[in-house]
């Protein structure tokens, strides 16, 4: 009770998020993985040393972009897109991936595999005018396609690389039903 009446005396020393679901809630911290839920997937940060951060230099709506607190360079931005169900992954990606050398794009290796039992494609490019490398991961779940996509600049992409697939691999699709996020606490 004296905490209630403190609580309602003196809000600022209230420690609970003002809306379930908002800043502070267990569902918005990245490192529970369960801030895409609303898209279909989970995607966890635990174990990485970077967070989402607010993207500024994106034009694509409805990219998330994660990257070090510090002023580092590297950087994963996660965007969704909606597919045709009878569309294949192989599909959806072979007509954006022989654009690539018409951007300036060279495809150094493509290579298809399973990413928590569902099938992905990864893609590794350089960008030798810009001095940049990027690793792409795609993933399809009925009508709903993931890209993931990882760069930076091509000294320090062998670490970037690492946070990436760190986070990367905690992917899934949230209809898997025995693969449900254990919240923290």
């Amino acid at each position: 009770m004296k905490t209630l009446c403190l609580a309602l005396l003196f809000p600022a020393l209230s420690f609970a998020a003002p809306h379930p679901a908002t800043s502070s809630s267990a569902f918005t911290a990245p490192e529970n993985g369960l801030y895409f839920l609303h898209k279909g997937f989970t995607l966890k940060t635990d174990g990485s040393q970077w967070k989402p951060v607010a993207d500024t230099s994106t034009t694509v709506l409805d990219t998330v972009r994660f990257a070090a607190k510090e002023d580092a360079t590297g950087y994963l931005t996660v965007r969704t897109d909606k597919v045709a169900k009878s569309a294949s992954l192989e599909l959806y990606t072979r007509r954006w991936m022989r654009d690539y050398p018409n951007y300036g794009f060279e495809i150094l290796a493509t290579k298809n595999f399973s990413l928590n039992g569902q099938p992905a494609l990864i893609v590794d490019l350089a960008s030798r005018s810009k001095g940049k490398q990027i690793r792409q991961v795609v993933l399809k779940n009925e009508d709903k396609v993931a890209i993931m996509t990882c760069m930076d600049n091509k000294e320090s992409f062998g670490q970037s690389v690492q946070q990436c697939n760190q986070i990367i691999k905690t992917f899934r699709w949230a209809s898997e039903p025995a693969q449900a996020p254990a919240l923290k606490k």
